[in-house]
C-alpha cells in the first residue's frame, strides 16, 4: 500500500527529466546505495535505458507524490540466460523511505512480470534492501564479496518464520 497522495504508474520515455531530477535529490548515501557508486546525475544513455523499456523483459514503475515529484522507482530486468529470473532495482527518495513503498513496488513488479526468482545486488550494509528481498521469498543463494551482497530469492514460496 502506498502513502496517501502518492500514485504508481509505469515509467515512460517522457520521464527522463523527472528521473534526472529525482536522482539529483537523492542523498549521496542513497545514491551510493542504489548505484554502488557516486551518481549525482544520469547520462543521456542511462536515461534512455531506464525510461525506454519494453514492458515485458524490462519493467519499471514510478511512484509520484501529489505534486507530481518522483518518490520512487522500481524495476525488474529479466535475465536472458534464466528467463524465470529478473534483477530487481529500487530507489526511494530519502524522505519517503521506511514507509513500505519499496516493498509495494517490488511486489507489483514481480506480480506483473511473473518471474519465479528475483536477484539483487546491494551493499552488504544495506539491511533494508536485504529485508525487502527476504520479504519477497526465501533466500535461495547469497554471496558476499568486497562489501557487496548478491542474493537470489524464490518469490511466492513461503518464508520461514524467524526463530
Amino acid at each position: 500500500m502506498l502513502p496517501d497522495g502518492t500514485r504508481m504508474r509505469p515509467i515512460a520515455p517522457e520521464d527522463k527529466a523527472l528521473l534526472q531530477a529525482g536522482v539529483g535529490r537523492l542523498s549521496p548515501e542513497s545514491a551510493y546505495g542504489r548505484f554502488l557508486t557516486g551518481k549525482p546525475r544520469l547520462t543521456p544513455a542511462e536515461l534512455r535505458y531506464l525510461t525506454e523499456i519494453d514492458g515485458c523483459d524490462h519493467m519499471a514503475l514510478v511512484v509520484l507524490d501529489a505534486d507530481g515529484d518522483l518518490v520512487a522507482v522500481g524495476r525488474l530486468v529479466r535475465d536472458p540466460a534464466r528467463p524465470d529470473t529478473a534483477e530487481l532495482g529500487i530507489v526511494v527518495a530519502d524522505c519517503s523511505q521506511r514507509q513500505g513503498i519499496g516493498r509495494t513496488l517490488a511486489q507489483e513488479l514481480v506480480r506483473a512480470m511473473g518471474v519465479a526468482r528475483v536477484a539483487g545486488t546491494m551493499l552488504a550494509t544495506n539491511r533494508g534492501a536485504l529485508r525487502l528481498m527476504r520479504a519477497l521469498g526465501p533466500l535461495e543463494s547469497g554471496v558476499l564479496s568486497g562489501g557487496v551482497r548478491e542474493v537470489v530469492v524464490r518469490v511466492g514460496a513461503p518464508v520461514a518464520a524467524a526463530a
